[in-house]
């Protein structure tokens, strides 16, 4: 407070908090925004969920009132999705919408167009890039693993004889 003028002193700059939106970058003076107010200020329709992307980790679903604190180290990342559309996976670099926690290895096949039935064939999946459970390795018949948002998959096939 300053006492000559009786007014709260105010910073000559105040702290701008930097974070992103889908890839744009925002600023505010406030340190603590909930998920409806980045929605807004990023241009994000309201019917969309907003993720904050933790690299390593699964993304963390924002809700519209629950607040986040934008002083922890770095920029904090953000995105937003369609409802229903959870994450996009990459099968051999193309996008695939996927909508469940974790993906089987007859799941990835048939995402990749392939039939995890066909005793004449057999494919080798590896992945990277996944969430702290399961960050790279190979996925063989019958397993599962968790899934991230822009998880990586690498299908190859291979014949039986």
């Amino acid at each position: 407070m300053n006492h000559l003028q009786n007014k709260p002193e105010h910073p000559i700059h105040p702290k701008i908090f930097d974070f992103s939106v889908d890839g744009t970058r925002c600023h505010t003076e406030y340190q603590f925004l909930t998920g409806a107010q980045i929605k807004r200020m990023a241009g994000v329709p309201v019917e969309y969920e907003l993720f904050l992307v933790i690299p390593g980790y699964q993304d963390e679903l924002i809700d519209d009132n629950k607040t986040v604190n934008l002083a922890r180290p770095g920029i904090e990342r953000f995105e937003s999705r369609k409802p229903g559309h959870q994450v996009i996976i990459f099968i051999n670099t193309s996008p695939k919408p996927y909508d469940r926690p974790v993906i089987t290895y007859a799941e990835v096949v048939l995402l990749f167009g392939g039939d995890p039935n066909n005793p004449q064939k057999g494919y080798s999946i590896s992945y990277s890039e996944g969430p702290k459970e399961n960050r790279r390795g190979i996925l063989a018949p019958g397993q599962q693993v968790f899934v991230k948002h822009k998880m990586r998959f690498n299908v190859d096939e291979t014949s039986r004889s």
